[in-house]
């Protein structure tokens, strides 16, 4: 089946997040049936990992990982999400950028190795997560699945240019209670929203951390106040306010060093107004304990790589010329694989991020045909 043929079958399957189940399913049976062996794994309940791999001639891990996530998010206000419709070059649907067009390269790249009928030098292998969306539980359980390998590609979109590193993201809630009182004798109370102003100013103030990336230049931490929810009633002196940031952090950062500080002013402030502040990890859809304890970490490739050198060359056997390197300001999944697993990886895909997420999410054709030749590439020169 052409890579095309492909992920118009993985758009047709609903993989909401939560719903994961059924993709997993037939990805597990898409790659027993060309000749990989596989398992599924229960990340949680009902919901699995798949795991794929063509064995090689040594015994030693995988050569090269492919990792791809299976869920979507929601639909939201698109007409036809899970039909997949053909216009101009792109394919339009839910998950056909993010990222079941890199899941489709994968597995073109799969059959027309095995197709070939030699055994590579080296084990290739494919990783399908669940929860890239939420919690993340499927890249959480990769050390529980034994996931080895030398060298890992992350088939997140990129536009086929060659990402290697990532930020981390540190969702902070900051809890502020106050005292009520009537509106016409705000004296008499404590303002919760008042207070959660100044706190939000003290943190926004804050001079955050520069990174330099070698080639590509200074990267700074950022800090986006997204949501503030408080008070009862516009004459009623506010009780309570939540205030919700985005804290992104740079190589070299850790939520734990970076919420102790945050805590510290916190509790500085409330001691000197007499209000009760308080900061946490928090994130409207995350319910789970361990990805509030581990968080989401900066990572960051080694660019000076064998294996990076030969991700180049791949590309530039398709493309004519080396991919354009790039370190991105959102979070990727290669954090698990290089923190966690001590994989050395890096981010290549098809189609536009920025179209992720989005009612007008589509994938360019020509993009895919190309990554499914540049990923086969990465597999003879990596795996032999």
């Amino acid at each position: 089946m052409s890579p095309v043929e492909e992920v118009k079958k993985l758009i047709s399957i609903n993989s909401v997040t939560g719903s994961e189940k059924v993709l997993g399913v037939y990805l597990e049976e898409r790659f027993r049936k060309m000749g990989c062996e596989t398992r599924l794994f229960e990340a949680d309940e009902n919901r699995f990992n798949v795991y794929a791999e063509i064995k090689g001639r040594s015994l030693d891990i995988p050569g090269l990982l492919f990792h791809g996530h299976l869920d979507t998010v929601a639909a939201h206000g698109m007409e036809s999400p899970f039909i997949p419709i053909e216009k101009d070059g792109k394919l339009y649907g839910r998950g056909s950028v993010d990222q079941k067009g890199g899941i489709a390269a994968v597995i073109s790249a799969f059959e027309e190795t095995l197709r070939t009928g030699k055994i590579p030098g080296k084990t290739i292998a494919f990783i399908g997560v669940i929860d890239e969306e939420s919690e993340h539980r499927g890249s959480m359980a990769l050390e529980n699945m034994g996931i080895k390998a030398e060298f890992a590609v992350v088939t997140e979109p990129t536009g086929l240019r060659l990402g290697i590193g990532c930020k981390g993201t540190m969702p902070i809630r900051i809890n502020v209670t106050g005292q009520a009182a009537h509106g016409c004798r705000p004296w008499l109370g404590r303002n919760a929203v008042v207070a959660g102003m100044d706190i939000t100013q003290m943190l926004m103030k804050e001079e955050l951390p520069v990174f330099e990336v070698e080639g590509l230049g200074r990267l700074q931490g950022s800090l986006n106040l997204g949501k503030i929810d408080g008070g009862r009633a516009y004459n009623i002196v506010a009780d309570r306010c939540s205030i919700w940031f985005d804290r992104r952090l740079v190589p070299g950062e850790s939520q734990l060093a970076v919420l102790k500080r945050v805590k510290a002013l916190v509790a500085e402030y409330s001691a000197q107004n007499g209000i009760l502040a308080e900061a946490e990890i928090a994130r409207p859809d995350w319910n789970w304990e361990p990805i509030k304890a581990r968080g989401l970490l900066p990572a960051l490739t080694d660019v000076s790589s064998a294996e990076v050198d030969e991700v180049k060359k791949a590309h530039k056997m398709e493309i004519g010329s080396g991919p354009e390197l790039f370190f991105t300001d959102g979070y990727q999944e290669m954090d698990f694989l290089i923190n966690d697993l001590g994989i050395n990886s890096v981010q290549y895909g098809p189609g536009d991020s920025s179209l992720c997420h989005t009612d007008s999410e589509n994938l360019d054709l020509e993009q895919l045909e190309l990554c499914s030749r540049v990923y086969l590439n990465m597999i003879r020169l990596l795996c032999g």
